[in-house]
């Protein structure tokens, strides 16, 4: 950080001394060169006021352009020593001077829309000194002719061509200083201290955006029986206004397809293919550990059985051998043998007790097989009935990732379920997935099962979302009417947002994605 420091120094000294030497280089003088400061940030700076003096506008640009000069020239020996040079740390500053260095000085000092060398350059190539004040003079006449239809003359007389390039090019400095300044006033904001930070945004605004804008208003104000309304006038008013509101932050809701469930379901499988002996009613409410299904396997038991007979045959065998004189040589072998027969009478006797399937939780029997009936045999695959507690109910929301950034934890959320559109489900959103959906988890969120989700259907028959979406979990206040999964849109209540940023977001991410190779 030193090293960058010290070369960002010499850098700039040099952009300074490249000014300072050219003055001299025409015979003008040069009082004093030293630091100053630009909202609290210390900047070079070198007087060169009695370039004036100058008649030929070649050395007044000259002399500018010396600055960019010098750092071009510094640059091109930096990258020449950063080639040659074996050293890492040294290699590291060469380089930032050769690229970072002059770039930056290029990009700042290059721009005619602030008081820096690319204004003087254009300035001195026009051949027009107050670029700035002639050129925004000609720009407030004009707005006052446009919008309040008063009959004054443009402060000089100029070539049409060259009075509407001079107000083009005012406007763009007003934009261009309004978005530097507010930019400022935000750094201000954010890197100083909170009380100062307030103190310098304030100012900031006001005295490079409000003041001057307040300064017009008064104008207009002071001369308001001089304005004429036309109808030009108030389509251009009526245009402004809606440029304006595109700027003002009031889309805050978020649209999403998704779909609503009861958050405790179960659904019940045989861990075992087995014959079914006794099932619950469809609608059934049941307590938590309540007994749903009652399946058995004759292997098991019959299995269970004859480990429990060996072992008992095998005890009395050991009871035999009290008191033989080689007892004790034959006991060791039958203890193991009947250890291993109770560990099997065990084992299967878990697994029987597997096959009584009861309520992980309290709720409702839905979905059972109709087909089922007692003495009818089932798979480890095929389900018996599903298990929901209607109490707590959660939607899933399915969200755009251009979306995500303005939806957090604790918003407010509506779910209008296709049902019962008119009254909508309140909720709050709880929690939103880091990944990205890779596969609807049912078709009927897609388009093709008439959802509103577009997804590419696959070989493997699974549902991919064509855009990227992020699953965002929403807890609902209250439970619908209808005990069934529900499909429906959700409108979540995110950051406001203007309409210029959901427009220009999508682009930024698509040139951020296609500028990642």
């Amino acid at each position: 950080m030193v090293g960058y420091l010290l070369a960002l120094a010499v850098t700039k000294s040099m952009h300074e001394l490249g000014h300072a030497l050219t003055a001299t280089r025409y015979g003008l003088r040069v009082a004093h060169m030293g630091i100053a400061f630009l909202v609290l940030w210390p900047v070079l700076y070198t007087d060169t006021n009695e370039v004036w003096r100058l008649t030929d506008r070649r050395q007044r640009m000259r002399i500018v352009g010396a600055g960019i000069a010098s750092e071009l020239i510094l640059g091109g020996l930096a990258l020449l020593a950063w080639n040659l040079a074996t050293d890492s740390d040294t290699r590291q500053i060469f380089l930032f001077v050769a690229t970072t260095a002059w770039l930056l000085s290029l990009v700042l000092n290059i721009s005619p829309f602030m008081r820096y060398d690319g204004y003087f350059l254009l300035s001195d190539c026009l051949d027009m000194p107050n670029l700035h004040e002639r050129s925004s003079a000609l720009a407030r006449t004009m707005l006052r002719r446009l919008l309040l239809g008063w009959d004054e003359p443009y402060p000089e007389p100029l070539p049409r061509r060259q009075r509407i390039g001079l107000i083009i090019f005012a406007f763009c400095t007003w934009l261009y200083r309004l978005v530097v300044f507010f930019g400022i006033a935000v750094a201000v904001y954010y890197y100083f201290v909170k009380i100062l930070g307030i103190f310098l945004f304030f100012i900031e605004i006001w005295w490079f955006i409000a003041r001057p804008i307040r300064q017009e208003l008064a104008v207009w104000q002071a001369r308001r029986s001089e304005i004429k309304m036309n109808r030009r006038a108030v389509g251009i008013a009526l245009l402004l206004v809606c440029i304006a509101m595109g700027f003002v932050p009031w889309q805050q809701q978020i649209s999403a397809w998704g779909w609503a469930h009861p958050q405790q379901t179960h659904a019940l499988y045989s861990p075992l293919p087995a014959q079914l002996l006794h099932l619950p009613p469809a609608g059934a409410k049941v307590a938590e550990g309540a007994l749903l299904f009652t399946l058995q396997q004759p292997e098991i038991r019959q299995d269970e059985a004859l480990a429990g007979v060996v072992a008992s045959a095998l005890q009395k065998r050991l009871n035999a051998l009290t008191g033989i004189s080689q007892g004790e040589e034959i006991r060791a072998g039958l203890e193991q043998q009947k250890l291993l027969h109770d560990i099997r009478a065990h084992g299967r006797r878990i697994e029987a007790e597997r096959l009584l399937l009861k309520a992980p939780s309290s709720g409702i029997v839905t979905d059972v097989d109709p087909t089922l009936d007692a003495g009818a045999w089932v798979s480890s695959r095929d389900l018996l009935a599903v298990l929901v507690d209607p109490a707590i109910w959660v939607a899933e929301v399915y969200v755009n990732q251009q979306d995500l950034a303005r939806v957090k934890t604790g918003t407010r959320a509506l779910f209008y379920h296709e049902n019962d559109a008119l009254f909508p489900l309140h909720g709050t959103v709880l929690k939103i997935d880091s990944e990205r959906v890779h596969q609807l988890p049912l078709a009927m969120l897609a388009q093709q099962g008439v959802g509103g989700i577009s997804a590419n259907l696959e070989s493997n028959g699974t549902l991919v979302p064509r855009e990227v979406v992020y699953r965002v979990h929403v807890r609902l206040d209250t439970a619908p009417g209808e005990l069934k999964m529900l499909r429906g849109k959700a409108v979540l209540l995110g950051q406001a947002e203007t309409w210029f940023q959901g427009l220009l977001n999508p682009m930024v991410s698509l040139l951020v994605r296609e500028m990642n190779f």
